[in-house]
């Protein structure tokens, strides 16, 4: 079984980049990504869709069902997030503030990790 669940997410970080600054004919340069640099802030998102798709096997038969439908999620999310990161490569963390079901009798928060890639 899979449920997929599609947001978009607007994100806004405040980033610290530690590049050294370089001076060139009496002025100074500001590069970044050339070192270590640090990012907090948060997002906020709303749902696109979600599915879920049931694969099994029935007398011989590969089966596939596919429905659509809100499975009881909530349609916008929002959290807290941070990044630190050398050059163009960063570890990125996510914490979803609110909970991912609207009637759950646990609260359940996600928690995202992952690498960027920037391409500048």
């Amino acid at each position: 079984m899979k449920v997929i669940n599609l947001h978009h997410v607007f994100p806004a970080h405040l980033e610290f980049d530690f590049t050294k600054t370089k001076d060139r004919d009496g002025k100074k340069i500001f590069k970044t990504h050339q070192s270590v640099r640090l990012g907090m802030g948060g997002y906020a998102g709303f749902r696109i869709k979600s599915k879920q798709l049931l694969e099994f096997d029935s007398d011989g038969h590969d089966v596939t069902v596919k429905e659509k439908g809100g499975f009881n999620t909530n349609d916008f999310i929002y959290g807290v997030s941070a990044y630190i990161g050398y050059k163009a490569t960063s570890i990125y963390l996510k914490y979803d503030l609110n909970s991912l079901f609207k009637d759950n009798a646990i609260k359940q928060n996600n928690i995202s990790l992952g690498v960027c890639f920037d391409f500048n």
